[in-house]
């Protein structure tokens, strides 16, 4: 039996026990004996009430969660499109063993961890736009991996030729992801 099924008995064994013990009536300056049953079945529906609606708290906790790395989602592409225009900046002053530990960094600091939070990228934009998003970050990744497969084999005018496509692709997911 799910906890919503559970929480309904017990919310309504709760009300009617506490319906039939609250309709005894004490005697004239008495207290009713059945107060302890009263209050032990206000106690019961109580409990019964929040097994209730404890799924939808915890659906609206997930997503406030959902939100909150979403906006961090947003602000690591952010980053990761200042840190790639610095990279193109330098770029023709860079060997290839630097440029590879360059890209190196961008993958490690901000692609993972964009990956990683996909689902929220997804529930926060929807289906067919969250989508999109995922998929011109992993075209800017996949792009990230070829300039540093590029740079390591010592190609560094392939590695620069790769460049533009996937600052571009990151770019492209930047404008989805705020609606542009």
């Amino acid at each position: 039996m799910n906890r919503r099924v559970i929480g309904a008995l017990l919310f309504i064994i709760g009300i009617v026990v506490a319906l039939i013990s609250a309709a005894k009536l004490p005697a004239i300056g008495t207290v009713s004996d059945m107060l302890p049953l009263y209050m032990s079945a206000v106690a019961l529906s109580l409990v019964g009430l929040l097994l209730l609606h404890y799924p939808c708290l915890e659906k609206k906790k997930r997503s406030q969660v959902a939100h909150h790395t979403f906006s961090m989602v947003i602000k690591l592409l952010e980053e990761l499109l200042v840190e790639m225009q610095r990279f193109g900046e330098d770029i023709d002053s860079l060997d290839g063993v630097n440029m590879a530990r360059r890209v190196n960094f961008l993958l490690d600091k901000y692609i993972l961890p964009f990956v990683a939070a996909r689902q929220e990228v997804v529930l926060m934009l929807g289906q067919y736009q969250g989508v999109e998003v995922l998929v011109a970050v992993a075209q800017g990744e996949r792009l990230l991996n070829r300039m540093y497969s590029a740079a390591s084999d010592d190609h560094v005018i392939e590695a620069m030729a790769t460049y533009p496509k996937a600052l571009m692709a990151i770019e492209n997911a930047y404008r989805i992801i705020n609606g542009e």
